[in-house]
């Protein structure tokens, strides 16, 4: 049986939530449900310019804006444009408009620039509603109060350079999982800053930055090199799985770069069988030929080769199928967007079927509530990755789930 994480559990106390809606029964239910799923910071607006003054006035901003798409006077996507740059980190939308159109919304929204946590389509899935939630409260890495400071300090070069030196980047791993058995048969690496007094930072905390000073390849490196260290402790326990990374497209674009990471296995003893390098169709479409010549010959070691996001990017059928891919990974919007829109899920069947004609291993990812579990696994997907599985861990924590895991086979 897969394990998942208790979201019930989770607490969401310490969330704010703004509830912006025009029809007072629905703002009154919605306000009911946040109180009922342990959210007692909450503000609620008849409208969206209402909506607007509250977030200005507000002292420390909102974790969360759930917003009707559908009102009078201001609509949802025009307040969600207004409101992306002011006091509020993530939003939820609502709305009982026609599925077709809702997915057609949903993509202006994401154009944004901001955190959409995803679409309630009324009546409002309470779970989905919890799901959403947690995840914006595991992801809240630091309070909107401080936001100021941490990007200050964060972004700056010099610190950057100071924090590599003293190694305080590290590797996370989220675990995925076999979804015919329930079994750990993965992870992915996600890299971290363990920064002195700003606690655990995101990447998009420092890699933007990173990658302008020229750093990145400074930062996979090192990741790299703690990471194979990691993989050996889990192969002392008895669990040889395998672990995929990201790369930066400047990473990859590198022709050295294949021969580095081809030495590197090699001086930890780890088979390049085990890695999955991920890469993005827009990381493909950026540099082609330098891109190509980094992924074939990484192949050509033994590496397996993720397209991570598919579905997401503008590459042509025909230059994906010439790079030497052994696995793709399907976009969480993909998961989200299924249960409720016909066509999302055909899409994602499509996606699926092609893997299989084209003998690719295919990984869900984003998988936040059970209907979803059900569906990735109704299409065939092999392998599951979210939070309702599992959250991203240090180290010390992924050994002891897959402790956990061996033991309870």
């Amino acid at each position: 049986m897969l394990p998942v994480i208790d979201t019930v559990s989770t607490s969401l106390s310490t969330l704010k939530v703004l509830v912006v809606e025009d029809q007072p029964f629905q703002r009154n239910l919605l306000v009911g449900i946040l109180n009922f799923l342990g959210v007692k910071a909450v503000e609620s607006a008849d409208d969206g310019l209402t909506a607007l003054d509250a977030l200005e006035r507000s002292r420390g901003g909102f974790d969360v804006a759930v917003c009707d798409l559908r009102m009078n006077g201001m609509d949802g996507i025009e307040f969600i444009r207004r409101a992306a740059s002011l006091r509020v980190d993530s939003f939820i939308v609502t709305s009982a408009i026609d599925s077709g159109l809702l997915v057609s919304a949903e993509a202006v929204l994401r154009s944004f620039n901001m955190q959409l946590l995803g679409v309630l389509p009324k009546p409002v899935d309470i779970e989905r509603l919890r799901g959403m939630l947690a995840y914006c409260k595991a992801n809240k890495h630091v309070s909107r109060r401080s936001t100021g400071s941490i990007s200050k300090q964060a972004t700056s070069i010099s610190e950057i350079h100071e924090a590599l030196d003293k190694c305080q980047f590290v590797p996370y791993f989220q675990p995925k999982f076999c979804l015919d058995t329930g079994i750990p048969n993965g992870v992915e690496m996600l890299a971290r800053w363990d920064h002195p007094s700003l606690g655990i930072l995101p990447p998009d905390a420092f890699v933007p930055t990173m990658e302008s000073a020229d750093f990145i390849d400074a930062l996979s490196d090192s990741l790299l090199s703690k990471a194979m260290i990691c993989a050996n402790e889990w192969g002392q326990i008895g669990c040889d799985i395998g672990m995929a990374v990201n790369l930066s497209p400047l990473t990859l674009q590198n022709t050295d770069m294949p021969n580095r990471l081809g030495e590197l296995v090699r001086l930890h003893n780890i088979a390049p069988s085990r890695l999955t390098i991920e890469v993005t169709e827009t990381a493909v479409s950026d540099n082609v030929s330098a891109v190509m010549e980094s992924l074939t010959r990484l192949r050509m070691q033994g590496f397996a080769i993720s397209v991570d996001d598919f579905g997401t990017g503008y590459s042509s059928l025909l230059q994906l199928s010439e790079m030497p891919f052994t696995e793709i990974k399907i976009d969480r919007n993909f998961v989200t967007g299924a249960i409720e829109n016909k066509k999302t899920a055909l899409i994602a069947e499509s996606i699926v079927d092609l893997a299989k004609k084209l003998d690719l291993h295919t990984v869900a990812e984003g998988i936040e509530t059970s209907m979803q579990l059900d569906f990735v696994k109704k299409l065939g997907c092999q392998t599951g990755q979210g939070y309702l599985l599992a959250k991203p861990m240090s180290q010390r924590a992924l050994m002891k789930f897959l402790t956990f895991a061996r033991h309870s086979k």
